[in-house]
């Protein structure tokens, strides 16, 4: 838990504040023989969806690096992984297994399926259009012929923007599909869209991102289907429970992505609401929760007073080892007169409002571009390229290279560049949601005192 509990005691007593604390959470699941009773892992089952439409035969490289990316994407599938292939057009077509609609089903993956998958893949012809829903569909009606735990999860490949259905076609799919399985999305070429994207991986629980160089697709695909496939414990939530008088406010993933978990809550008792999370590997997430503070006249001053705490929950099946789970986590409130404690910032906190400044400079400066104000742009994404800088988040200062010159990247002092391309931006607003965590500093060196070498 990372928090600066210090507050004006008269800002609480003149209508209240939000207390933020960021709260770190870190899975490592025991290796085979360490002697620790892990969990059986539950059955795992992936779905690669493909765009085929017309547009992915022009060039035809894009088509030949898509089957090439789903070959290896299919040789990383351990054996036992339920999968299935689809093709996306205006309409979604199984692939693999080939089966009537009625009938279609996962298949489970060994070295005869994965070699007729490949195949399969081999004979895709691209034509007609994109409708992300449909593809959505179907993947849903495969995942939920597979009943009990299992890690279910999807990747979407597209090149195109979702032009043969209605938004709210797509949007109502993501809701029947979320809490089933998650999914990654990639862009490919020049015309998807990364709000769709964005709009499709936050939905589902995964990442957008974009693949710029066609020979880079193949191993995208196989190292997002490695990080998939090592992901098998599920069940975890998030239980937050608060004092009376107080209400959540603000309950965010904020690391690896950025995901509001809010208005997903599930009441579990009396001041108390819980957060499914998706299923996990060995790794790090971090959440921002920000809960309403108010002073009492019977709340002291200088004492630190329980406001609100977090903790993971996880309901283990009969039989079956659970984890061993972290206590609760509590978000403290201290109202204070020193203006020296009050005034502080924690740092983990204010690294992730960096983060909210950066996506507002990177929308900012879209807008801007889009409306032809130049400078408008210049200053919005070099402000963009100032937090980006503050926080170490070298991929987004990668990206956003490609579209300003980066003169001073420290106080973002930036020019746009006269060949910008819309596909330069796109591949810096995809990444909007991915984040990094608070770098860690060296501790420092003691001084070198008489006598030492």
């Amino acid at each position: 838990m990372s928090q600066q509990p210090y507050v004006w005691a008269e800002r609480g007593a003149e209508g209240g504040t939000r207390m933020c604390a960021v709260v770190t959470v870190t899975v490592s699941l025991p290796a085979a023989g360490e002697g620790a009773a892990a969990p059986a892992p539950p059955a795992r089952a992936e779905i690669l969806l493909l765009d085929c439409s017309a547009s992915m035969g022009y060039p035809r490289e894009k088509l030949w690096a898509a089957q090439e990316a789903a070959a290896e994407a299919i040789r990383a599938l351990p054996d036992g992984t339920y999968f299935a292939v689809v093709a996306g057009r205006h309409t979604a077509e199984l692939v693999y297994p080939p089966a009537p609609r009625q009938s279609a089903a996962l298949v489970r993956a060994d070295a005869t399926t994965r070699k007729d998958a490949q195949d399969a893949v081999e004979r895709l012809a691209p034509g007609g259009g994109t409708a992300i829903g449909s593809w959505l569909a179907l993947a849903r009606e495969l995942f939920g012929g597979r009943p009990g735990p299992a890690v279910r999860h999807a990747l979407l490949l597209g090149d195109g923007r979702n032009e043969h259905e209605q938004r709210d076609a797509l949007v109502a799919e993501l809701a029947a599909c979320s809490g089933l399985f998650t999914c990654d999305a990639i862009g490919i070429g020049e015309d998807w869209d990364p709000d769709e994207l964005h709009l499709v991986a936050d939905s589902l629980d995964g990442r957008a991102d974009a693949v710029r160089d066609l020979d880079d697709l193949p191993g995208e695909f196989r190292s997002v289907t490695a990080e998939s496939t090592a992901r098998h414990l599920t069940g975890l939530r998030l239980r937050l429970t608060h004092r009376a008088g107080s209400e959540p406010l603000t309950v965010r993933q904020v690391h690896p992505t950025r995901r509001d978990l809010l208005p997903e809550r599930v009441p579990a008792g009396d001041r108390c609401v819980e957060f499914r999370t998706p299923p996990w590997g060995d790794e790090t997430r971090e959440y921002l929760v920000c809960v309403a503070a108010s002073r009492t006249p019977q709340d002291p001053v200088d004492r630190s007073l329980w406001l609100a705490d977090l903790k993971i929950v996880r309901e283990a099946a009969p039989g079956e080892p659970g984890p061993v789970l972290p206590p609760a986590r509590p978000v403290l409130v201290h109202w204070t007169r020193h203006r020296d404690l009050y005034s502080a910032y924690d740092p983990k906190v204010a690294h992730y409002a960096h983060h909210d400044a950066l996506v507002r400079g990177l929308e900012a400066g879209r807008a801007a571009q889009r409306a032809g104000d130049t400078e408008g742009a210049r200053a919005a994404w070099g402000e963009a390229v100032r937090r980006a800088h503050a926080m170490g988040n070298e991929p987004m200062l990668q990206r956003l290279g490609d579209v300003v010159r980066i003169i001073d990247a420290a106080t973002g002092e930036v020019e746009v560049r006269p060949d910008i391309r819309p596909l330069d931006i796109n591949s810096a607003m995809v990444l909007r949601a991915h984040s990094t965590m608070l770098p860690q500093r060296p501790e420092p060196r003691p001084e070198p005192r008489d006598g030492d070498a």
